[in-house]
């Protein structure tokens, strides 16, 4: 997503209010509003990778957020496509980094703030797993593409055939990318139209999030995951014995 294109998709979440949100190199925090509602503001733009210096300024203003503004939502805008390439970074302990935001925002939810993503673009692997899939719930517009691993990538870790795998991506949506496929997994709770009114629907998933995960029952329901939910009911039946 190029500057212009996140500064307007900005304007079109917050209208005036995303004026409170800065951008250093493609790292998204601040402060704004929707519908009355003022909001903490953390994410990604750009299609960026995300680095260890980007995951302690996300989780920095997570904090700042939880000690001087209890309870205020927190929306989190994913547009990356994944965890920094860098053998640097990994050496220095990148997901460590990523725990690091990960516990914050787990804080977070213990201290009653609401937690909402919204997959804008590229929502892929590590950054996407490092905090947009950790909302409450979480929602994509029909034009992001969200998924936690590319076929190509897939293959080299599995040793299976690129071909193979596109064919299987056909009818597994765990394989496909897009918001509509991780959607039928139960990972996404709504796909909004990216021309559509994102500001009313924002106000609504904030309005009625909960820290209750549905994300095993969409996915059953909606035919993406058809044994999550009864694996999941049989091991806590098991470990309440």
């Amino acid at each position: 997503m190029a500057k212009s294109s996140s500064r307007a998709l900005l304007t079109k979440l917050f209208g005036t209010s995303a004026r409170g949100i800065s951008t250093e190199a493609s790292v998204l925090t601040g402060y704004a509003a929707v519908a009355g509602t003022k909001v903490c503001v953390i994410g990604t733009c750009d299609g960026t990778y995300i680095d260890n210096a980007a995951a302690l300024r996300l989780a920095a203003h997570v904090i700042e957020c939880i000690e001087r503004h209890p309870r205020m939502p927190i929306v989190m805008l994913v547009d990356s496509a994944g965890q920094e390439p860098n053998r640097v970074a990994e050496m220095l302990g990148l997901a460590s980094y990523f725990g690091h935001l990960l516990t914050c925002l787990e804080v977070a939810r213990r201290k009653r703030h609401k937690l909402v993503t919204i997959a804008t673009g590229k929502a892929i692997g590590g950054a996407f797993i490092c905090y947009g899939m950790f909302a409450d719930r979480i929602y994509a517009l029909d034009s992001a593409s969200v998924g936690l691993m590319p076929v190509e990538a897939m293959s080299a870790v599995t040793k299976i055939p690129v071909p193979v795998l596109r064919k299987l991506s056909k009818t597994m949506p765990s394989l496909e990318f897009g918001a509509h496929p991780f959607a039928l997994l139960g990972g996404v709770q709504e796909v909004w139209p990216a021309k559509g009114d994102v500001q009313a629907k924002l106000a609504r998933a904030i309005a009625t999030s909960s820290p209750e995960d549905n994300r095993a029952e969409l996915g059953k329901k909606r035919g993406g995951r058809k044994l999550a939910l009864d694996i999941r009911k049989k091991v806590l039946v098991a470990a309440a014995r």
